[in-house]
């Protein structure tokens, strides 16, 4: 007998330049995931309601990107009206069973000044080195966590890079992680596939995350303070995150890592 669990991933970065990239991966219970995405969608039925009644324009989805610079679907809302639907999405976490999630940043500029053979697609770069970060701390949380029950993950990932240019780079990630015999926890993972957001609710769940995990790491960059929809989501008692940044010096540690297994 064992638990089975859903992982959803979503990525964000700072558009063209691609320098600060953000992957978060949240996971779950098949049956709280259910019970996550049936309020999700109430939440936003109940948003379509009030908008169709003032004779605006209905959402198709919660996009973390368009909703926080009010643009697509949130053309038109105020700060404030943002702000409070946002919060009311995260009341939909706040209260869930619980959802554990992961979440990595890195600066893809440091990345190639540190492995310049991996420059030449630097999203590439992003997608084929962080799942392998995620599984292998969700390894170590479900090792703390299982408490001898037995665990699998099944992983999903949002569709990337349009029509899923980067799909199959994710998949050699995972293969490689799973067949690399230094990986601990492989016991604990069992597939991994792609999603499209319009057939999977928890995907946007995963995007919320990513966005607000990508706007905590840039305003540690700029200095600037936590926005107050984090520190809302660090403040939930049902939601855990485990989060790392890998600064330059982390990159370095781990090339040097790197060249003395190959020696």
């Amino acid at each position: 007998m064992f638990v089975l669990f859903k992982g959803y991933f979503d990525e964000s970065y700072d558009g063209s330049a691609v320098n600060l990239f953000t992957l978060s991966c949240l996971v779950a219970t098949g049956k709280d995931w259910f019970e996550i995405e049936r309020a999700w969608k109430l939440q936003l039925a109940a948003k379509n309601k009030q908008l169709k009644k003032e004779g605006r324009a209905p959402i198709s989805r919660y996009h973390a990107s368009e909703c926080s610079g009010r643009r697509g679907d949130f053309e038109g809302w105020s700060h404030d009206e943002r702000d409070t639907f946002v919060c009311e999405l995260f009341g939909v976490i706040k209260r869930s069973r619980g959802v554990h999630a992961v979440a990595y940043d890195m600066q893809l500029d440091d990345v190639c000044d540190v492995f310049p053979e991996w420059s030449k697609d630097r999203l590439e770069t992003a997608y084929a080195v962080l799942p392998k970060f995620v599984m292998w701390t969700l390894g170590e949380d479900f090792q703390q966590m299982a408490r001898g029950v037995s665990a699998r993950i099944n992983l999903f990932h949002d569709q990337t890079g349009g029509e899923g240019r980067y799909d199959p780079t994710i998949s050699r990630a995972f293969d490689g992680q799973m067949a690399d015999p230094n990986f601990p926890y492989k016991q604990y993972f069992h597939t991994i596939s792609p999603k499209r957001w319009e057939s999977c609710v928890p995907l946007q769940l995963a995007d919320l995350v990513a966005f607000e995990w990508y706007k905590e790491a840039d305003a540690r960059l700029e200095a600037r303070k936590t926005r107050k929809s984090f520190q809302a989501l660090l403040d939930m008692e049902a939601f855990g995150i485990h989060s790392k940044s890998f600064t330059k010096e982390i990159l370095q540690e781990l090339r040097e890592h790197m060249q003395s297994n190959e020696k």
